[in-house]
């Protein structure tokens, strides 16, 4: 039976989510006897995407002058890059940093999946929620000690150096790692689950089961996108904009005193923003040119163990180093032509564009992997064709 390329598709989009379980996949392989096979997974299905997009591509594939402009611009950010850096785990860091973003977003924004098939893939994201809940809940419960050993056989506080499972804790709570690896790949799995399931009349109630992990995620910047996000939502009909006024007069001075009282408690600290600022203005001395960047592999994944310039700790800085103010400007005339176009989507690209302030976005395999599947295109299913010849065709792309 020929396989169409829509279900292919479909599978290498459940395949790119599996991917994002780190935990999971490291329970399971090395149940098999080899859990170093979960490294492979992610960049194996973004090879599975690429290829069956290849395939689509001999048919038909658009490509605007924007694209051109902005693939050969980063082409020769890339070729630069293999200047400045040495060594095929570096080239494919940086490689995995600053292009499968939009490689994925423009593969995504080509695809137009039958309704039936993503909703099987928001029902799948469903259910890993679900699984992440309970086992913040075990977490939370066992302490992190207990949990640790319970899921990795060993106990290492912060960052495991070897299966880079990271556990801490925030006030009186731990930061879990979930099914996922960390707490801020939890905030970001959560947050844009939120998002896509928000997109879907099928899913309006079912997408309120992402809060619970992103709450206990106690992640500032996933917080930040949601309420930016919701903000925009409720704020911009009509209807709402006396409430607004009614929080400015009165609800502002009550979160000032609410945010005071907070403060006490570490929960709404600026203390790590004032550090990050110092951290920016001291310890980023990178030569770069303002307009074109010129630094790509000099940050980031291409000088692991390098401190704070191997994180930066904010993608727009980042993006300003690698391809400077020009590439910046790509960036976001890219991502904007390849949305859907609709409200909801502008809020999500304006929520990420500022929370990108704050953290490397896509250092978060998460990231790389969810936020393209906003901008894949769903179609209405459609009747199949009475000849009993085509009765058991699919559809196609």
């Amino acid at each position: 039976m020929k396989i169409k390329i829509e279900k292919l598709f479909y599978w290498s989009i459940l395949f790119q989510i599996l991917a994002t379980q780190g935990v999971l996949s490291f329970i399971i392989f090395n149940y098999l006897g080899n859990w170093e096979i979960k490294r492979m997974l992610h960049p194996i299905s973004f090879l599975f995407v690429i290829s069956i997009f290849l395939i689509k591509a001999i048919k038909k594939v658009s490509i605007s002058l924007l694209d051109i402009l902005f693939f050969g611009y980063f082409l020769i950010l890339f070729i630069i890059m293999l200047f400045n850096i040495h060594g095929l785990e570096s080239i494919y860091l940086v490689f995995r940093e600053v292009y499968f973003l939009f490689i994925l977003i423009f593969i995504y924004s080509q695809i137009k999946i039958n309704q039936d098939y993503w909703d099987k893939i928001l029902n799948f994201i469903f259910y890993l929620l679900i699984l992440n809940s309970i086992f913040i809940v075990i977490t939370n419960y066992l302490g992190p000690e207990k949990y640790m050993k319970m899921i990795t056989g060993r106990y290492i506080w912060g960052i495991d150096p070897d299966y880079k499972f990271k556990i801490s804790n925030f006030y009186k709570f731990w930061r879990s790692p979930a099914l996922i690896g960390s707490a801020a790949s939890v905030g970001y799995f959560s947050v844009l689950s939120y998002l896509l399931m928000d997109q879907s009349d099928k899913f309006k109630n079912k997408k309120y089961i992402a809060l619970f992990p992103l709450v206990f995620s106690f992640v500032r910047s996933a917080y930040l996108v949601f309420i930016i996000y919701e903000f925009l939502k409720f704020f911009t009909k009509k209807k709402n904009l006396k409430i607004l006024g009614l929080i400015f007069k009165v609800g502002v001075p009550i979160l000032i005193i609410f945010g005071i009282m907070l403060s006490k408690y570490d929960i709404l600290s600026l203390e790590s923003l004032y550090h990050r600022l110092y951290l920016w203005d001291n310890k980023t001395e990178v030569a770069y040119n303002t307009f074109f960047g010129g630094a790509i592999g000099n940050i980031g994944g291409g000088v692991r163990g390098e401190g704070f310039i191997a994180t930066i700790d904010s993608y727009w800085l980042f993006s300003l180093f690698s391809s400077g103010l020009l590439g910046i400007a790509l960036i976001m005339l890219f991502i904007y032509e390849k949305s859907i176009k609709t409200n909801k989507s502008l809020f999500i690209i304006i929520a990420f564009f500022i929370a990108g302030f704050f953290i490397t976005l896509t250092q978060s395999i998460t990231f790389l992997v969810l936020f393209p599947l906003l901008f894949v295109r769903k179609g209405n299913n459609l009747k199949r064709r009475l000849n009993p010849s085509n009765s058991k065709q699919e559809n196609e792309i």
